[in-house]
Order: C-alpha cells, then structure tokens, then sequence
C-alpha cells in the first residue's frame, strides 16, 4: 500500500510539473523547429535548444545584452550584425503547412523603411518567409512556389514603440488567404477585412500578393536581424526567437509570453521528466 501511495504521489507531482499543453497532448514538441533565446551572454555562437539544434552563428557587429528573459542579442544599423543558422529541411514550408514565429524586440529608433527580425533566407538572397518591421509596423510576407511574387500583410492597429519590450508573433497557414494573423503582445492585430480600426487606422490586408499561393521551399538559412549580407538591419535588441510548424492560438501565444519558453514548454519534456525523477527518488 505504502509503495503504491507513493507512486501515485510521485506521479501527481510529475503530472503538475508537465507544462499544460503536452499534458492536453495539443502540441508536439517537434512542432518547435527553432528556439534561440539568446541566454549565453558570451561567446559568438547562439544555441537553438528546439530539438533540432540548428545553433546559431553571430556574424558582424553585435553584443550582448539584457534581454526580455536573461539575456539578448542587440544590433546597430550603422554597424550591422546577424544570427545565421545552417540550412536545414526542418524549415522548408510548403502549401497547408502551418507557421507561428514570434520574437521578443526592443527597438532603438524609428527609421523609415524595414527592418529585419527573422528571414529564412536561401543564398542570401531571397526569402522564403519573414517578420520585420516597416518603420514600426510588424509584417509578415513570404514568396510563393512560382518566385513572381511576394505576399505580405502588415499590421498597423498598434505600432511597435520605442526602448520597450514588444513581443511580436505571426501565424499562417500556407496557401490560405484567411489565415494570417499577426500579433502584439498577444493581441491578434485584426485585418480590414475584420473591420478593425483603432486609432483612426485599419489594418493592412495582404499589401502584395493575396496569400492563396503555396510558398518558395527553401531550407534556409533562417538569420535573425537581417538578411544576405547585413540587408535590412535590425536597430535594437531581440530575444527569444521561435519557429514553430503549427498556428498557435491566440492563448498559447500569450501563454509562452508571460514566461521563457523553457519554462513554459520545457523544450525537451522527456528529459525535464527524466530529471525531476531522477531528484524525486532521490529524496523520497
């Protein structure tokens, strides 16, 4: 009696230290292609801790600094700098294929024209998907399968302001033009075709292309602060970047928001599991 009390203790606190949505069974780990939280504070290399370990490289000028969560990554457009990935197929999308990236940013200054927070970026030249900001806009774009176009929606219902912590998300689902979404600090920034208006704007529908084409496969690699070589700089900071190959909703992006996605998700749950067993039975 007492070892079966104790099991069923042990797995009660087990089942409480799982994060919620693996417990659901809702999300796949393996949905996570990329996750680069920027924690190293040193070094020239900055680890992706999904389970596919595509570690970034950092290339140019950049520095550490204080970030959103621990540490983050923070560029200068008068001497620009990037993280680069390898190329990997874990981050080719093609039609029906759904996307979430998101990223924590801290913008310097408001300048005219885009700048870079995340591109999948093959030969440097060309991007498959992104999320920048025009001035202080977040957008989102991608170029379709046949390479004539780029589709693209960008959300002005509220901008991105300047030395504060925004998180910025967006969400699609390849091929469908209802399907994307673009968020500010977990608030979905509603297309015109909602009837969204805020502060004597409307929302940008899709500005090029209409999103019903299947996107440009392309492996990467996926650079963060720009593109190619250095194009459109980043000028700020940015933390906690992720990829996902799922549409998270509305409440699993403010969800992973209010805390570091190792925490909410626990990256890989089997070995968060194995050890937090391991110290159990050590202190039964």
């Amino acid at each position: 009696m007492k070892t079966k009390i104790s099991f069923l203790v042990i797995a009660g606190v087990l089942l409480l230290l799982t994060p919620p949505s693996f417990v659901e069974g809702k999300r796949n780990p393996k949905d996570l292609v990329l996750y680069i939280p920027f924690d190293e504070g040193r070094g020239k290399t900055a680890e992706d801790i999904s389970g596919f370990k595509n570690h970034g490289k950092l290339e140019g000028n950049w520095k550490w600094d204080d970030g959103k969560f621990g540490k983050a990554i923070r560029f200068s457009i008068n001497d620009p700098g990037m993280v680069r990935t390898p190329a990997h197929k874990i981050f080719l999308f093609e039609g029906g294929d759904q996307i979430t990236i998101m990223a924590w940013v801290s913008m310097d200054v408001a300048r005219p024209g885009a700048r870079g927070i995340l591109y999948n970026s093959p030969n440097g030249i060309k991007a498959n998907y992104a999320i920048r900001l025009e001035t202080v806009d977040p957008s989102f774009f991608y170029r379709d399968q046949q390479d004539v176009n780029f589709h693209r929606v960008t959300g002005i219902w509220d901008s991105v302001p300047i030395d504060t912590w925004t998180h910025i998300a967006a969400t699609n689902t390849f091929g469908d033009p209802d399907a994307m979404k673009i968020y500010l600090n977990g608030k979905n920034q509603k297309s015109s075709r909602d009837g969204g208006v805020n502060k004597g704007h409307e929302a940008k529908d899709w500005s090029k292309g209409d999103g019903s084409k299947p996107p440009l496969p392309a492996r990467g690699p996926i650079t963060i602060g720009g593109y190619g070589a250095f194009a459109q700089p980043f000028q700020g900071a940015i933390d906690e970047v992720m990829i996902w190959k799922v549409a998270l909703t509305e409440e699993e992006i403010q969800e992973i928001m209010q805390a570091p996605g190792d925490q909410f998700l626990g990256v890989d749950p089997h070995q968060k599991l194995t050890t937090t067993w391991a110290a159990i039975k050590q202190n039964p």
